[in-house]
This record gives C-alpha cells, structure tokens and sequence, in this order.
C-alpha cells in the first residue's frame, strides 16, 4: 500500500509539473484538478442512532488535447482504489478521442455508461442523498462512444457500445447498447436516453430514461424518470421505475442554494418469488417499494468559484419492501454441500434518518 501511495505522489507532481509547462506553452492540459469530500454523517434507523465523521470522495482528474484532433479525460477516485491489480475498478473515465470532424468525434477507453436523467449525470461528489437505482447501478464500462454535435451546439448526440453493466466479468460476452441525447436550450437542458443492457446472452433489460434540468430565474432544479423493462414481462411500462424532482432557489449571485428533493424506486415487475436467475433488474429488486425525500443548502464561500463548498442536508428514507439477495447452503443434485442465491423480504417498514454536514474543496490547479 505504501508503494501504490507513493506511485499517486510521483504521478500527481509529475503532472503539476507538467501543466506548469502546460501554462506557458499550451502543450495540451485544459484540466488538472484534485477534488476532495469530507462530511458529518448522523443516521437514525428503528431507534439505532450512529454517527461520524468521514471522508467521502478524493479524485484526481485531467482533461486535455494531444493535438487538434486527438483529445482525453481522466477521472480516478483514489480513495476507492485497495491494490494496484484493481487500480481500474476506481477509475471513473479514462478515454482517448478522436475529433474525425468538426462535428463528429470518437473515443475509446473507460467509458461512463451514456443513460439519462439529471441526478445520474452529476459526479458522485455532487450528489448528497438519491434514489436506489443511482447506489446500485455500475455506471463505468470499457468501450467506445460515438459523438455527433450540431452545428449550433445545443445538441449531442452519442451511441454507445461497451461491456454490460450487469456484468462482473468483462469476457462474459455481455454488451450495452446505448442511444443517448443531451441538449441545452434557454430554460431547460435534457438529457436523455434508451439503453439495452444484456445481463445474460440474449437476455436485455431495457430502460427509458428521461431527465431534465431547468432554470427560470432563481429558480432551478430537475426532474428525472426512468423506466425499466424486459421484453417478456406483461406490462412494459410502470413497473419498474425510478422517478426523482428536485426544485431550488438560488441566492447571492448563486453561491448559496436552498432546495428540496424526493423521489422513489418501485418494481413491481416480478413477483418476489421469482428464482434468482429469472430476476429482470438487479439494481431495484422485485417487490421494492422505497420513497425518500428530504432538503439542504449549498453555499460557496469564495465569491464566483467552486473551489469551497459547504453543504448541509435532512433526509429521509421511507421504505415499505425491501429486498435483497442472501446466499443459502443448499445440498446439490450430487449430494455435496453447494450455494444458490434467493431473494428474501423485510417485512417490516423502515423510516430512517439522515442529517449530513460537509465540506468540498477543490484544487483547481488548471482550468482553461
């Protein structure tokens, strides 16, 4: 573990030196950031109350140009990383492009998986309590992007292919196939997407996922729904959902925002005795019912920078069925002791509570 510290030290002044360079000769570096995340967390579950102090995210970021045509963006989450053999898993983004025309572009690499929806779109460090979909969901997969801008720039259009996100083995043979389109217009920016995710060969879970943000003044926020579904189910639309609104209000030239934020996952896809290997969505299991809402403030200390943040939330999360999969010993078809994996329900409601305080810096050593 020392060795792999040092490894990041070296890497981290290797590139502050260089985008020193990258400052007087414009060699390339648009981005060199370190972002860091620490919060007070108190919870309140079934009148079991913990609380702590902990640190929540260190990233390392760079983005820039090789040439005129050739690009990358690097985003790792240090913290996340255990040993050098998975170095990758807490890689974020790491991809090389390729600019083919003034409107088109290519890259390869890790990708972030292209799916709608606001709250999904934000870097983790930016989200503070969300939905069950946003906390199962594996959202970097190896593969390549497919990017087309218009002429006026307020629409992107990218398909994506890549390893499936259902997927822990990256031989398996199992893709995701994404259509995906953010926009920026005067008061609302989409961005939305279909996406097949193969979670066994031949077998897709669909989704539909629709989000937008929106801005009339001080006051700005989003809604996000998604829909999931596989072919052979009988109802291909509100079984299996996630819907999220967020509304806010912002002060002081927009360094201080109020808001509030609820949302909720269901699926009632599947019945909840539905063997382990027929489960459709693995990230919102069959039979869970969970809403949770709550509000906070966002404040910027540093007048017109992001460099500080200071943050404070309530939230609370009202689950009504909860699932999860437990692993059972079993006797196999050969009379020696095996495992299978079942779905097992909380019968039992569960309010729970969470007040949360924090603080963000950012080293924004470049940002052209």
């Amino acid at each position: 573990m020392k060795k792999y510290l040092l490894v990041i030290l070296f890497a981290l002044c290797g590139t502050a030196a260089f985008a020193q360079l990258t400052k007087e000769n414009d060699f390339g570096i648009n981005k060199l950031k370190l972002e860091f995340r620490t919060d007070f967390d108190c919870f309140s579950e079934n009148s079991n109350l913990k609380s702590g102090f902990t640190g929540k995210y260190l990233n390392f970021i760079i983005a820039g140009d090789i040439n005129d045509k050739l690009f990358y963006a690097y985003r790792q989450r240090i913290n996340k990383v255990q040993n050098m053999a998975q170095f990758f898993d807490a890689t974020d983004y790491l991809y090389l492009g390729w600019r083919i025309t003034d409107r088109i572009s290519l890259t390869a690499g890790k990708e972030v998986i292209a799916m709608g929806g606001i709250e999904y779109d934000l870097a983790p460090i930016d989200v503070y309590f969300h939905s069950l979909f946003w906390d199962n969901f594996n959202c970097y997969r190896f593969g390549t992007n497919l990017v087309y801008t218009t002429k006026d720039e307020s629409n992107i259009f990218t398909f994506q292919f890549t390893n499936s996100p259902y997927t822990s083995d990256i031989y398996d043979g199992l893709y995701n196939y994404s259509l995906h389109w953010r926009a920026n217009f005067k008061h609302f920016s989409p961005v939305c997407s279909v996406n097949m995710y193969e979670y066994k060969k031949g077998s897709f879970l669909n989704v539909i996922a629709l989000g937008t943000g929106y801005k009339f003044g001080i006051l700005e926020g989003y809604l996000d729904f998604a829909n999931r579904a596989h072919g052979e189910q009988e109802s291909f639309f509100f079984k299996d959902i996630t819907a999220i609104a967020r509304i806010g209000l912002n002060f002081m030239n927009e360094d201080l925002q109020i808001y509030v934020k609820g949302g909720c996952d269901m699926n009632d896809a599947q019945p909840i005795d539905v063997h382990f290997a027929q489960i459709y969505d693995f990230t919102v299991l069959p039979g869970c019912d969970v809403k949770f809402y709550g509000g906070g403030f966002e404040y910027y200390p540093i007048r017109g920078r992001n460099d500080l943040r200071i943050h404070a939330f309530f939230a609370v999360s009202d689950v009504k069925r909860s699932m999860e999969l437990v692993t059972i010993p079993v006797t196999g078809d050969d009379g020696q002791p095996t495992t299978i994996q079942v779905l097992n329900k909380n019968e039992d409601d569960c309010l729970s509570y969470q007040f949360n305080i924090g603080l963000t810096w950012r080293l924004n050593y470049l940002d052209k």
